[in-house]
């Protein structure tokens, strides 16, 4: 979401903007998550949702992307639409205007909260396993759902619960796209490394969001590198939040990619952290 929009947003349904926090770092994952669920708060009408979609694709296009995958935590603000699958279905509908006007096309990747009830990712799961059996879960005639995702901070919230979730949802081309080895650097179960090998290996998952807390652990990497798990890095993120430390981007992204495993650079969220997809890249040349 675009700064502007988010004030535009607040003031037209009389909400508190939250806070500027772009390229501030932030002392722990509880204040991020904080302004993230306060952002979504702003989302009141299907015109809010498709402004939405229709600037992150046009801003995509604008740092030489045409293919885009937004992670949605429609656990946040669906209930205000209808539900997980009317707001899926506007949702679909607005991204395939934003490509008609804009070129880039999107896959959504669909996500659940640690922070939530498990019962509530259940429900969302057997949306997504509705629409995409369907046959309704379409952006021009490919499929619009491509993952089903976990967000959320870690520690106190390892991904076992989430398991059945995970099983309703991954049908019919959707994929196990969890966030894990994020944050923090913690020796707790279900955190760090172990976060990503739980994902890995009885989660299903060939992706992962972040992984970055994987580098602590070399026989982890060779594992990765072996299945040819794909991590989605998000070097600005990772420095922002303090997962990984010290002066420059201190990313593990070279580390992992001569050890053999494949990986993606991504903006994570430019509202918060005042990053930019072609920005992210151009960090990762220099730095």
């Amino acid at each position: 979401m675009r700064p502007d929009t988010l004030t535009e947003l607040c003031h037209k349904h009389g909400i508190e903007r939250p806070p500027d926090t772009r390229g501030k770092s932030f002392p722990d994952f509880s204040p991020f998550a904080r302004c993230y669920i306060a952002v979504c708060e702003c989302l009141r009408e299907e015109g809010d949702l498709r402004r939405l979609v229709f600037e992150v694709a046009e801003d995509s296009a604008k740092s030489g992307a045409f293919w885009i995958e937004p992670a949605l935590s429609l656990e946040l603000y669906a209930d205000r639409f209808g539900g997980p699958e009317k707001t899926l279905c506007m949702l679909l509908a607005a991204a395939e205007d934003a490509e008609d006007a804009t070129g880039v096309a999107i896959g959504f990747i669909v996500a659940a909260e640690r922070h939530m009830p498990v019962e509530k990712a259940e429900a969302l799961a057997r949306a997504v396993k509705n629409l995409a059996e369907g046959g309704a879960a379409k952006i021009k005639g490919r499929d619009g759902i491509i993952g089903f995702g976990l967000h959320g901070a870690e520690v106190g919230n390892p991904p076992e619960p989430w398991k059945e979730a995970f099983k309703i949802a991954c049908v019919a081309g959707v994929v196990p796209l969890p966030h894990a080895g994020e944050y923090p650097p913690s020796s707790a179960p279900g955190a760090g490394p172990g976060s990503v090998q739980f994902c890995v290996d009885h989660l299903g998952a060939r992706r992962i969001a972040h992984g970055v807390l994987a580098a602590e652990d070399d026989g982890l990497v060779a594992h990765l590198a072996t299945l040819q798990v794909c991590l989605d890095i998000c070097p600005t993120s990772n420095q922002l939040l303090g997962t990984v430390r010290g002066p420059g981007l201190q990313s593990p992204l070279k580390q992992f990619l001569e050890a053999g495993v494949p990986c993606t650079i991504n903006s994570d969220d430019p509202l918060l952290f005042g990053c930019s997809l072609l920005g992210e890249y151009e960090r990762c040349r220099q730095e």
